[in-house]
């Protein structure tokens, strides 16, 4: 099986060149395509998916799997919706769509709001990705890092009180670094939690 992420910003392929050898299915080949934000991904989306459909219909490409992870921005539900219509037009079988232990096509997993919500989901791995930071420093945070209107600023905060990327936001770095030490089962970010059985899942 061959599977291709389609993802918003350089700092999810950052994090996902981390994470996908750990959570995808044995002997799965994996490419990472970032776009320049959410609406150059979207706008070229029904284009790309009618070529993956015709793709996947020659002899040898059955086994193409895409995955488009977007962050939620506040309007998960409105963002989700269009590309589940954009998979249907083209012709394939999505997640949401796919009947029990029915293969699917495409995956639409949503980071809800924001990629860094994935990260605070588990402190212990900012922690080892940055020593400086301290269990303190979480203080006040709610413990559903979904939950959370602006998950960057948040991550950024902490990381500042640990004495980290005063100057700036460095986020390809930030998943990078973090991604190494990412625990799913003790992530507590319900989007991530969705995004690895989803990705377990392919098939």
């Amino acid at each position: 099986m061959r599977v291709e992420f389609l993802v918003e910003e350089p700092s999810a392929q950052a994090a996902l060149e981390v994470l996908l050898p750990r959570l995808l299915p044995a002997g799965c080949a994996f490419r990472v395509r970032p776009f320049d934000g959410w609406q150059d991904l979207l706008g070229d989306l029904r284009v790309l998916l009618r070529g993956y459909h015709r793709r996947i219909m020659r002899e040898g490409e059955t086994d193409l799997r895409i995955v488009i992870l977007l962050d939620g921005d506040g309007i998960c539900t409105r963002r989700k919706a269009s590309v589940e219509e954009k998979a249907a037009e083209a012709g394939l079988l999505t997640r949401r769509t796919a009947g029990p232990d029915q293969p699917f096509h495409v995956f639409t997993p949503i980071a809800v709001q924001e990629l860094e919500a994935w990260w605070l989901g588990d402190r212990a791995a900012i922690i080892a990705a940055y020593p400086g930071v301290k269990a303190p420093h979480f203080k006040g945070i709610v413990r559903d890092p979904d939950s959370l209107p602006k998950p960057n600023e948040t991550l950024w905060a902490v990381l500042k009180q640990g004495r980290y990327f005063a100057a700036g936001k460095r986020k390809s770095q930030w998943a990078t670094d973090i991604s190494r030490h990412l625990d799913p089962a003790r992530n507590a970010s319900p989007s991530f939690r969705y995004f690895c059985e989803g990705l377990a899942a392919l098939r």
